[in-house]
């Protein structure tokens, strides 16, 4: 790319501006008043999770069944590009894994097997051995093959439009044409949609950094004896920020990748080393069961939502986690897109679902299994460890509980720090490819912009931080899943049909 070319990728105004402000702005509301504001945020998750989840339900079958169609249809041999693969499929695998899960997965990986059994579904007796069956059986549903397969789907769409149709700008509002027409997209509704997509997408981010941020000071807290508050909270996210400028300031093939894969190779270290120095036999065996327990129970979980028992649990749960991956949806696919250049559609679809599955099952089983055989064995009192210290801090106990505990903590404490640097470099890319104008697939957007928005998503993190708890994190997920909703299903009908009218 030449020194013309370059110049051409600068903010776009319409799209860079108002979204800042209405961030900002929250963030003034939010901090203003603490107290007003959680009132707030229990109103909306109340409300959106309860009369609206049934719809977070059907979108992911409705996903699933488009995903099969480009599996076995007329468009799986159709290559995304003229190019060869970028990256080796090793590589490739390593960037995606790397870029979909940050410490805030770690964060439930660790934890949820207790939540679900503390808090079981289909009107289960807390700590009976019918929630502890589900308990890993769910993490499995939700971080499973159906989420994987809706963006696959989403990523073979930004894929058309990037290296096939060869839009110049990638953002929402550059693929909607088959279905809103040019005039509306490059007008007010393509401003709006863009912004709304910007807007949900700082907010998932901030909740990533709220549940990782304390994970890390618990560990500093562990091995050096320096007491977590909250300015060492802020003191950790500045110290993203930084290593995210270093990363993006490499570009892609250079930081990103390398950020990518030495995380990769420490999470299959860290893992291997707790399923060998932990409770092997009871993991494996867990993990079986657990397989067995999803595939009878497939239906009923894709389906629940507990009208006559009201117990909350799919509200709480698996509409939250859907609204997880529709929030995080079209920044995580136009970032896998971007990096599965020269693939086939089947390629990526399977491959994205088999790598990922895996990658994502193992960590799931490792670290659920380990939280699981600790309240089994009565190693730790966990209720009462989450009652007076907080979550975060029982996650580190239950990796401390391991032999060689020293050694446990601090690898799990490198893998949540560069866990996060990852993420925080694939949404901060995005980002600014998001907010630029000419920001093909073939450029990459500058650095300034990429290191702005890593700074603006930190200061989200801190705000959430302030907030405290759960539900605020878990609200911020849900309010910005609810727009992007709509948009997603937009973008897929507007591929499937440039798709039909360019013949593809």
């Amino acid at each position: 790319m030449d020194a013309n070319e370059s110049k051409k990728i600068q903010i776009d105004p319409k799209v860079f501006f108002p979204s800042l402000i209405i961030v900002v702005l929250l963030c003034y509301l939010t901090v203003r008043d603490l107290d007003a504001s959680n009132r707030v945020i229990n109103a909306v998750f109340h409300y959106v999770t309860h009369s609206w989840g049934w719809a977070f339900e059907w979108y992911m079958v409705a996903m699933l069944i488009g995903w099969v169609w480009l599996v076995f249809g007329p468009l799986a041999s159709k290559k995304l590009g003229d190019e060869k693969p970028e990256f080796s499929t090793l590589s490739w695998i390593f960037m995606m894994f790397a870029s979909c899960t940050s410490a805030a997965v770690i964060f439930w990986g660790c934890i949820e097997a207790y939540y679900y059994v503390a808090t079981p579904p289909f009107g289960f007796e807390p700590f009976s051995v019918d929630a502890k069956n589900y308990s890993l059986a769910y993490s499995l549903f939700h971080w499973g093959p159906l989420p994987w397969a809706t963006y696959s789907l989403l990523s073979v769409a930004f894929g058309y439009f990037m290296f096939v149709k060869k839009i110049n700008v990638i953002r929402p509002s550059g693929t909607l044409e088959a279905v809103v027409g040019e005039k509306h997209c490059r007008g007010l509704f393509g401003v709006a949609v863009d912004n709304l997509y910007i807007v949900a997408l700082i907010l998932a981010m901030g909740t990533s950094l709220g549940l990782a941020t304390p994970l890390v000071t618990e560990c500093i807290q562990y091995l050096f004896g320096i007491q977590r508050t909250f300015a060492v909270d802020a003191a950790i996210i500045s110290c993203w920020i930084v290593f995210n400028a270093v990363c993006v300031a490499f570009g892609l093939q250079k930081g990103i990748k390398i950020a990518s894969d030495l995380r990769s190779y420490l999470s299959i270290i860290l893992l291997a080393w707790v399923l060998i120095i932990g409770a092997t036999t009871f993991t494996v065996n867990y993990f079986t069961d657990s397989v067995g327990v999803l595939l009878s129970s497939f239906g009923s979980m894709l389906f629940y939502t507990d009208a006559i028992g009201e117990s909350s649990f799919p509200q709480n749960w698996t509409v939250f986690y859907w609204a997880w991956w529709i929030v995080y949806g079209i920044q995580m696919c136009i970032f896998l897109a971007r990096i599965s250049r020269g693939r086939t559609v089947r390629e990526l679809c399977l491959g994205m679902v088999g790598g990922l599955t895996a990658s994502t099952w193992i960590l799931w089983t490792i670290l659920g299994s380990n939280t699981m055989n600790i309240m089994n064995q009565g190693i730790l009192d966990l209720p009462a460890l989450i009652e007076s210290n907080g979550v975060p801090y029982a996650i580190v106990q239950t990796w401390a509980a391991l032999p060689l505990s020293t050694i446990t903590v601090w690898g799990f404490f490198l893998l949540c720090f560069i866990a996060t640097v990852t993420l925080v470099n694939a949404c901060s890319y995005t980002l600014a490819m998001s907010t630029c104008k000419e920001a093909s697939g073939y450029e990459e957007p500058p650095v300034w912009v990429r290191v702005g928005w890593s700074v603006l998503v930190g200061i989200i993190g801190i705000t959430l931080l302030a907030l405290g708890g759960l539900r605020p994190i878990q609200t911020a997920i849900i309010a910005g899943g609810c727009p992007l909703y709509f948009v997603n299903i937009m973008i897929i009908i507007a591929f499937f049909k440039d798709a039909k009218r360019s013949g593809w």
